[in-house]
């Protein structure tokens, strides 16, 4: 690797163990850079005044007041006229980030410490790994004055960029985590190239491949393909679809690590059978869990990873709060499309929980199947009906804070115990609107015939306060379709306007007047269809859970009682 020499600004080359201490930089660029070949250079004036260079020196005078010879900066002291340099210097950049002894990230869109989350530094893709990778990150304003380092503020910057504690407090862990997590820390970020949104997570990933300039967002991809070939861990298809405009049917694979925006709660099970897969000419051939629906074709799927949440108990005699952890196993629909072929669907829901015991009632089956990686051709499969298209068109992108478990059967005299599993109907969950601080949240639960539409009103801590719910006969999604386009039930759709501050909708009482209202317009439906005694069970738990960053999650068990 070439560094700079701090005392004389000329670039000297090292190689293996021969390599001196150094300091990083870490830095979003600008439209003033450096170059390696402009380096060369770097005494006449109109480098001088670039932003770059003065950038360049700054760091090196803060190398120098650490006692540091080197510094390594990557805008001039890689050569990226040769593809392969540039390709040698991306496989080995987490390395060079870990090895170093400090890591100097210079933030030059901010002042203050009080502007420090705003930075457009934490939403570039290349310095995720350049704040993972080294031991010690310490933040300079434009001005390069201190503004505190990674250790000290790990909360604060874990709020910031969703990366949990314990990976910036001990870059040791950052493997430990699943693929799933580990994506999630990069959805949301940008790179220049497309391209580059995968080959800046090769390190945190501990992956090598060449790089191909040009294939577009097929990189992302062939890193999810290599990801596959050294690991077990199947949380790498626990992604949800973004664009709710987009046809149901999808490549096995995400597309982006947008795709894994809420997955940051999603661990590796060791609870569950961890069966190899691989890729072939075929698709994903994996040994999985399978349940079929009464949906045509569709099946679930069960993958060894789960939903991680946890309640806070003291126990007498401790001083600590015990973190009592629930793990809930992540499903995902399939359609079968021929012999042992399936393709991924959003149908809407990208993933399912399933009630407790109702994966020990169902008796899944063991079966190998192949998952479809081809996207080159149209979609063999028919879309939904367009009621279904259009309450999908009408969902939330933002955390719903509920996690809603399902199951179809019959339950236990006077329980909420399940003594009989039926198959699960065409199961879809709609979010119509996210949850916010002093707001109503509203999801839709479906089995092709019934709905429920279920609504909580967080309060201003962000905690659940109360909550109701109204079940309406909704064949195909018949019913909710009209109303998400009728304006007496404006109030249940995000796309409909009614944001946070619309008090029409977003207090307690309006949550009670509107399910009075939902009762009063489709209950007589309700009682003609259910007869009494085939409404659904819900179950509520009293206290929510945590995610792995502290949020709230309701826990809601719901059991279709048909047969």
């Amino acid at each position: 690797m070439r560094l700079i020499n701090v005392t004389t600004l000329e670039l000297e080359e090292f190689f293996g163990t021969k390599t001196p201490p150094y300091a990083i930089l870490s830095h979003a660029w600008g439209d003033q850079e450096v170059t390696f070949q402009e380096w060369k250079h770097r005494s006449h004036p109109s480098i001088k005044g670039k932003a770059g260079y003065t950038k360049i020196v700054g760091a090196c005078r803060c190398a120098h007041a650490d006692k540091l010879q080197y510094l390594w900066c990557d805008t001039n002291c890689i050569d990226k006229t040769s593809s392969a340099e540039l390709t040698e210097a991306i496989n080995s950049m987490f390395a060079w980030y870990h090895d170093s002894q400090v890591c100097y990230a210079y933030l030059s869109d901010v002042d203050t410490k009080e502007a420090l989350p705003k930075s457009r530094w934490w939403t570039r893709g290349w310095t995720l790994q350049e704040f993972l990778a080294p031991r010690t990150v310490v933040f300079f304003n434009r001005h390069w004055k201190m503004l505190g380092d990674k250790s000290g503020s790990a909360r604060l910057m874990s709020g910031i960029t969703r990366i949990h504690v314990e990976a910036l407090k001990n870059r040791e862990t950052v493997q430990n985590y699943s693929i799933a997590q580990r994506m999630s820390w990069a959805a949301g970020r940008q790179t220049s190239r497309t391209e580059d949104i995968a080959y800046c997570l090769l390190g945190i990933f501990d992956i090598n491949m060449p790089l191909l300039y040009g294939e577009g967002p097929k990189a992302f991809v062939r890193l999810q393909k290599e990801l596959i070939k050294v690991s077990t861990d199947q949380s790498i298809l626990a992604w949800d679809l973004q664009d709710p405009g987009a046809h149901i049917s999808t490549n096995a694979l995400a597309l982006s690590p947008d795709a894994f925006r809420f997955c940051g709660s999603i661990v590796k099970s060791d609870e569950i059978h961890h069966a190899p897969y691989s890729i072939t000419n075929l698709g994903i051939s994996m040994e999985l869990a399978l349940f079929k629906t009464l949906a045509e074709g569709i099946v679930l799927v069960g993958l060894n990873c789960v939903k991680e949440l946890y309640r806070e108990a003291l126990h007498p005699g401790q001083s600590d709060r015990t973190k009592l952890r629930r793990h809930f196993q992540i499903w995902i629909p399939l359609r079968h499309l021929q012999h042992g072929n399936y393709a991924r669907v959003h149908h809407p829901s990208s993933k399912l929980f399933l009630e407790k015991s109702y994966p020990t009632l169902g008796y899944p089956t063991q079966t190998n199947l192949f998952l479809s990686l081809d996207v080159s051709q149209p979609p063999t499969i028919l879309p939904r009906s367009s009621h279904v298209e259009f309450v999908r068109r009408h969902s939330s992108s933002l955390p719903s804070g509920i996690l809603i478990s399902v199951a179809a059967g019959q339950v236990m005299p006077n329980t909420d115990l399940l003594k009989e599993a039926y198959p699960l109907g065409d199961m879809s969950i709609v979010q119509l609107k996210g949850q916010a601080p002093s707001s109503v949240s509203h999801q839709l639960i479906s089995n092709g015939k019934l709905s429920i539409i279920f609504s909580v009103f967080w309060n201003n801590g962000g905690l659940p306060q109360e909550w109701s719910h109204t079940v309406i006969f909704d064949p195909g999604f018949t019913i909710s379709s009209k109303m998400a386009s009728q304006k007496e039930w404006g109030c249940l759709f995000e796309t409909s306007g009614h944001g946070k501050s619309d008090q029409c909708c977003n207090d307690a009482a309006s949550l009670h007047s509107l399910h009075g209202r939902l009762h009063h317009s489709y209950g007589k439906l309700l009682a003609a269809y259910t007869k009494g005694s085939k409404d659904p069970l819900i179950v509520v738990e009293d206290q929510p859970l945590k995610d792995l960053f502290g949020h709230p999650e309701l826990i809601v068990d719901i059991i279709f009682r048909e047969s």
